[in-house]
C-alpha cells in the first residue's frame, strides 16, 4: 500500500537543487492565504527556482513563467494544508527519526550520513533546507497514512477474484513505466464543464499523437501532481497501478497514447513510456521478529512515549529485562505483547516502511535502535531469517498489496480534494 521509505525519500531530493540557499532580494508580499497561514512571494520564488534548476539540469525547456508559478503554487498550497493538519493532529518527526531516514538515503548512495551531507554541500545544496524538506515529506506521509489508510479495506474474496481474473494473470507478467496528464474536472462540475474538459483532453491526445512532446505538454497543460516532473509516474508492476490505468495500459505498446480516461478527478491521458516482462518471484527472505511498541495518546505525549521506549530499550540491552518481559509489561501492541513481542515470520511488504527498513538492517540476534513509525515508538530484534518458497502465498500477498495500493491512491486523491475544498484558500498570485 505504501511506497518504500527509501524510494519516496529519494524522490524528495529532486525538489532541492544547487543554489537554493541564495537569498531573494525583493520586497516580499503575500501570494496566497491558506487557512490561518500565508505563502510569501519569496518562498514561492525559491520553489520556482528549484524546479527551474531541475529543468535545466535535465536539459528540458522551461514552461512559460506564469504556468510554472501556478503549478508550483498549487503544490505549495497542498503541502501547506497538510502540514497544518499534521500540526493540529500532533504529528511530528523529531531529529532522531529524521536522521534515521537521512541515514537510509545515505546508505542508498553507499555513504555515511556525514559523507552524504558533505557531498550535498559540495554540490551547492543547502543541507539545513534539505533536512527540513525531508522532514516535511515524512510528516505529510504520516498524516496521509493516518487519515486515509483506515478507509482502505480489501477482503480475501477480492484477492482471489483478482488472481483468478484474466487481468490479474496478465498483470503479474509485466511492469509499466507510464506518463500521465490530467485535465481536472471540479467535483460539482456542470455538464458543460465536463464536456469542455473532455474536448480539451481529446485535443491534447490529438496533439500528442501528432508528435507533441509528452513531458513538455504535461508541464504546461496537466493538472496532475506530477506535472512538473513531465507527468512521469515511474515504473511499477502492472498490478500496482490504479485499475483505471492498468486496464487501459495492459494492451498498450511502448510510445502509445491512451484515449482520455474518465475518473472522479477528471480526464486522464497515459503514455506507455516503456514496458518490460515481470512476474512474481517465488523465493523471498523472511524474518522472525519480536518488537516492543509504545504509543503516544491523550495521556502520554510524544516526548514521554519516546522516553519510555528508550528506558525499556536500555533495560533489555543491559539484561535487566528479557525481551519477552519487556513486551509483556510495556508494549502497547496487545496482540504481540501477550506473545512476548513475537510477530512470527514476516515477509517484506507486510510492515510499514520504517519497520521494514529497520527489520532488514538489523542483524539476527541484535537489538535494533529505537525508531518511530506512524504507530508509535518501537525497537525490535530479528531472531533469525530464512529463505522461503512462497509461490501462491507470495502472489496472494502481492495481489493484496496491489489492491490496497490502488484503493489507497484513489482514497488519497479524494481526501486531498476534500481538504482543498474545505480549506480557506485565497490566491493573490500576480503575473
Amino acid at each position: 500500500m505504501i511506497r518504500s521509505l527509501a524510494t519516496w525519500l529519494l524522490s524528495a531530493t529532486i525538489l532541492l537543487s544547487p543554489g537554493v540557499h541564495a537569498q531573494v532580494e525583493m520586497l516580499d508580499r503575500i501570494v496566497a492565504v491558506v487557512n490561518d497561514g500565508v505563502i510569501m512571494e519569496s518562498e514561492l520564488q525559491e520553489r520556482v527556482d528549484e524546479i527551474a534548476s531541475q529543468f535545466r539540469g535535465d536539459n528540458r525547456p522551461l514552461p512559460p513563467r506564469e504556468v510554472l508559478r501556478e503549478q508550483v503554487l498549487d503544490r505549495v498550497i497542498l503541502e501547506r494544508l497538510q502540514l497544518q493538519m499534521a500540526e493540529r493532529a500532533g504529528i511530528r518527526v523529531d531529529d532522531g527519526a529524521l536522521n534515521q531516514a537521512l541515514s537510509g538515503i545515505a546508505r542508498q548512495n553507499n555513504m555515511t550520513l556525514q559523507q552524504f551531507a558533505d557531498a550535498l554541500r559540495g554540490d551547492g545544496y543547502d543541507w539545513s533546507r534539505f533536512r527540513e524538506q525531508v522532514r516535511n515529506e515524512m510528516v505529510v506521509s504520516r498524516l496521509q497514512q493516518r487519515s486515509v489508510a483506515s478507509r482502505v479495506r480489501v477482503t480475501d474474496r477480492e484477492v482471489q477474484r483478482f488472481l483468478e481474473s484474466e487481468t490479474g494473470r496478465q498483470m503479474f507478467q509485466a511492469d509499466f513505466h507510464l506518463g500521465h496528464i490530467l485535465v481536472k474536472v471540479p467535483g460539482n462540475a456542470s455538464p458543460e464543464q465536463v464536456s469542455a474538459a473532455q474536448e480539451e483532453a481529446e485535443a491534447l491526445v490529438r496533439r500528442l499523437r501528432d508528435g507533441a512532446d509528452f513531458a513538455e505538454t504535461a508541464v504546461s497543460e496537466s493538472d496532475g501532481p506530477e506535472a512538473l516532473e513531465g507527468g512521469d509516474l515511474g515504473w511499477r508492476e502492472a498490478a500496482q497501478w490504479p485499475s483505471l490505468f492498468s486496464d487501459a495500459a495492459i494492451n498498450m505498446s511502448k510510445g502509445d497514447i491512451s484515449e482520455p480516461l474518465r475518473s472522479g478527478a477528471g480526464f486522464h491521458i497515459l503514455k506507455m513510456i516503456d514496458r518490460r516482462g515481470g512476474g512474481a518471484e517465488k523465493v523471498v527472505t523472511q524474518y522472525q521478529v519480536r518488537h516492543v511498541l509504545v504509543r503516544a495518546d491523550t495521556l502520554t505525549s510524544e516526548e514521554q512515549a519516546r522516553a519510555e521506549i528508550n528506558r525499556v530499550h536500555d533495560q533489555v540491552a543491559s539484561g535487566e529485562l528479557s525481551f519477552a518481559e519487556a513486551a509483556a509489561e510495556h508494549s502497547d501492541d496487545p496482540g504481540s505483547g501477550r506473545q512476548g513481542g513475537e510477530l512470527g515470520w514476516v515477509t517484506p511488504g507486510e510492515m510499514v516502511p520504517e519497520f521494514e527498513q529497520m527489520m532488514v538492517e538489523t542483524p539476527p540476534g541484535q537489538l535494533s535502535p529505537v525508531f518511530q513509525s506512524q504507530f508509535g515508538w518501537h525497537f525490535l530484534r530479528v531472531e533469525e531469517t530464512r529463505e522461503a518458497d512462497m509461490s501462491d502465498q507470495f502472489r496472494e500477498l502481492q495481489a493484496r498489496q496491489a489492491l490496497q495500493k490502488r484503493r489507497f491512491d484513489e482514497e488519497l486523491q479524494t481526501w486531498l480534494q476534500e481538504q482543498r475544498a474545505e480549506a480557506y484558500v485565497d490566491i493573490r498570485l500576480q503575473s
